[in-house]
C-alpha cells in the first residue's frame, strides 16, 4: 500500500519540536549577549593594563634618557632614535623603555598568535602558553611612540610616552562583533612602525586596539657623565 505525504495544511498543525525550536530562538541571543559581555569584561582588564604599562614606559623614560650614554653603547642622552637599536641592538634606551611597557602586558598575549580556527573561553583566559607566546607576540603587537619628541630628541623638562597595543580577540562569535582585522584597527599606523608590511600579511584573527600616553618630569641632573675608560 503506498503511503501519500500528508497534505501541507496538516503540517501547520504538527507541534512536534516546538519546545526545541523555542529554546534555540530563546538561547541564541542570550548566548551571543553573554559572550559578548565576557569578551567586555576581557576589553576593560586589557584598557587597564595598557594604562599601566603606558605609566611603566613613562617611569623608564624619565631616568633611561638622561642616563650615562656609555650604558647604552654610546647613544646620545635624551634620544630614543629607532636606528639606534640596529646600531647597537643589544641594548638601547627605546628599547630598555619598550621593555618597561612589554613586561606589564606578557599576560595578554594569545595562546595562538593570528589565525585562530578554534577561538574558545578557554584560550581567551590564557594559561601557562600565554607567557611563552608573549615572547614573539608583544614585540609585534606593542608600540611606544612620544607625541611631540621632535627628531627623536627630548628637549622639555618632560616626556610623554604613549602605548599602543594590539590586542587579539578569542571569545567565539563576541570577536566578530565587537573586534577588527588588523588592517581596520584604529592605531595601524603607530603599529606599523614595529609590524612591518610582510609580517602584516600573516596577521589574522580579530583584534582591538588599546592606547594610553603618560606625562612624566625628566630625572635629569646638571653633570656630564665621564667618558668610560678615564
Amino acid at each position: 500500500m503506498t503511503h501519500l505525504p500528508p497534505h501541507p495544511w496538516v503540517l501547520l498543525d504538527d507541534k512536534r519540536g516546538v519546545v526545541l525550536l523555542e529554546f534555540l530562538i530563546a538561547f541564541v541571543p542570550l548566548w551571543t549577549f553573554f559572550l559578548c559581555v565576557v569578551q567586555v569584561a576581557f576589553f576593560a582588564r586589557a584598557n587597564l593594563m595598557v594604562k599601566h604599562a603606558a605609566d611603566s614606559a613613562a617611569r623608564s623614560a624619565v631616568v633611561v634618557l638622561p642616563d650615562d650614554p656609555n650604558e647604552y653603547g654610546g647613544e646620545p642622552e635624551m634620544t630614543v632614535a629607532r636606528k639606534a637599536i640596529l646600531a647597537n641592538p643589544g641594548r638601547s634606551r627605546l628599547n630598555t623603555i619598550r621593555l618597561a611597557a612589554h613586561v606589564p602586558l606578557m599576560p595578554l598575549a594569545p595562546t595562538n598568535v593570528g589565525h585562530d580556527s578554534r577561538p574558545s573561553l578557554a584560550k581567551a583566559i590564557g594559561g601557562k602558553r600565554s607567557l611563552l607566546s608573549a615572547l614573539y607576540y608583544q614585540p609585534f603587537a606593542l608600540a611606544v611612540t612620544f607625541p611631540g619628541l621632535q627628531e627623536s630628541t627630548a628637549s622639555e623638562p618632560e616626556i610623554t610616552v604613549r602605548v599602543t597595543y594590539a590586542y587579539q580577540c578569542t571569545v567565539p562569535l563576541a570577536r566578530r562583533i565587537l573586534c577588527q582585522a588588523f588592517g581596520d584597527l584604529a592605531a595601524q599606523e603607530e603599529l606599523s612602525e614595529v609590524f612591518v608590511p610582510v609580517a602584516q600579511s600573516f596577521v589574522g584573527g580579530r583584534f582591538r586596539g588599546f592606547q594610553h600616553e603618560t606625562t612624566l618630569m625628566i630625572h635629569d641632573a646638571p653633570y656630564a657623565y665621564r667618558a668610560r675608560g678615564s
